[in-house]
């Protein structure tokens, strides 16, 4: 329920709000403060349990997290739509040019070079699903088809000790 809030709101933010904009709006856990720039949207506010929590995204193309983890692959050509940091987790969209099978295969084949373990992988018609782990991390990867090309998004959880 609380992701599809936070999806909500970026949505709501992207939505809304025009360019060069900056406003605060009331969310259930206190302030977001939405800055839209171009056709770029960010987002500030808290988690329910305190944790600072920044939201971009763009069509265009917005800057990857820096905490991405340097382990996970990027696929060549790669723009990240949207990127969400909650604490140590984050969540990446890319938008990418193959087709979902490739991006999928690319995925498997990169995350095991890199020293990852496929927990498990789904095909559900133009989607997939790939679970890896590394030690005690985990990154779960959906992969989805989206004109020509696909979007990925990429979930990495904070380490659980």
């Amino acid at each position: 329920m609380k992701k599809i809030s936070l999806t909500a709101l970026c949505v709501f933010a992207l939505l809304a709000f025009g360019c060069g904009k900056e406003t605060t709006v009331s969310t259930p856990t206190g302030q977001a403060t939405v800055t839209q720039k171009g056709d770029a949207t960010t987002i500030e506010m808290k988690s329910g349990k305190g944790e600072k929590v920044n939201i971009a995204a763009s069509d265009k193309g917005v800057a990857l997290p820096a905490n991405f983890p340097s382990d996970i692959p990027l696929m060549p050509g790669a723009v990240v739509k949207m990127a969400m940091t909650t604490g140590g987790s984050l969540s990446v969209h890319f938008g990418v040019k193959a087709s979902q099978a490739d991006a999928t295969k690319f995925y498997e084949e990169n995350l095991k070079a890199k020293g990852w373990e496929i927990d498990a992988t789904m095909k559900m018609g133009e989607s997939s699903m790939v679970s890896a782990k590394k030690g005690k991390r985990q990154c779960v990867l959906t992969v989805a088809t989206e004109g020509s090309g696909s979007i990925v998004q990429v979930m990495v959880p904070s380490e659980k000790s």
